[in-house]
């Protein structure tokens, strides 16, 4: 699961950047135990036990490595969705927008709904460098057909002119075919390393049997502002709560 910091520093390496803030947690408030390097806590109530703990960034989100046990005598219905976080200030109270109107909460994300996404993201790519190669195949026809014209037209001028403008399409078509097919790798490149981040994730919305477990990431949305982060796990048979503290660490 640190997999996510990973992919984090490498990202700004390939940026060259000569620092960057590293969100940190560690959870407060509770006993914990440290494996691995990371400080792991866990709650049980109704027969349902969880055992978190923080484990990196990625993209806009903070990760954390939940491992949900159904110890229950009966199937208990699950999803990603039943996590929500709390950015909190310094006192411990939730955090409020600039303009006083709402608190901020952010309710995880569930990876088939993500991966959905990415998928319809990448169609869309497709799409789009279809109707450039349409494009940019006008363009160059029209310029070919525009400089053959000019060697026809009897006054010089005219000529000059089809022929410069013909050579002026197809230049535009020839460079614009470059960068359409650069941003469509990239950006086909950066969307199939997320979908490849979704398929993976274990932890979705599922009818866990009883006495069985699942665990995975649990992906919310970070709060640069908040001083502690309340992760809370809400459904009919149980409440529970963890509180971490956050900070940063500039690497």
């Amino acid at each position: 699961m640190n997999k996510y910091l990973i992919i984090l520093l490498s990202a700004c390496l390939f940026t060259s950047c000569s620092s960057v803030n590293i969100m940190k947690m560690r959870p407060i408030e509770q006993e914990s135990i440290v494996d691995g390097g990371k400080e792991i806590v866990k709650q049980e109530n109704n027969g349902v036990k969880i055992v978190a703990s923080y484990d990196g960034r990625y993209q806009k989100y903070m990760v954390f490595d939940v491992e949900l046990f159904n110890n229950t005598d009966e199937p208990l219905t699950i999803s990603p969705k039943d996590f929500t976080a709390l950015p909190l200030d310094i006192n411990k109270q939730q955090l409020v927008s600039t303009d006083g109107q709402y608190t901020y909460s952010y309710q995880a994300v569930e990876p088939e709904e993500e991966l959905g996404k990415v998928r319809a993201e990448m169609n869309y790519e497709e799409t789009k460098i279809k109707r450039a190669k349409t494009v940019n195949t006008v363009l160059f026809i029209g310029g070919i057909i525009a400089m053959i014209a000019s060697s026809s037209n009897k006054t010089p001028e005219r000529a000059w002119r089809s022929a410069n403008i013909g050579e002026t399409m197809v230049q535009v078509a020839q460079i614009k075919r470059i960068a359409d097919h650069e941003h469509y790798y990239s950006r086909m490149d950066k969307l199939s390393n997320e979908q490849h981040t979704w398929i993976n994730e274990n932890f979705k919305a599922t009818t866990l049997a009883p006495h069985t477990s699942i665990r995975g990431g649990v992906f919310l949305e970070a709060n640069s502002q908040a001083k502690f982060v309340q992760l809370n796990y809400t459904s009919d048979k149980t409440n529970l709560s963890f509180l971490f503290e956050q900070w940063f660490e500039k690497r």
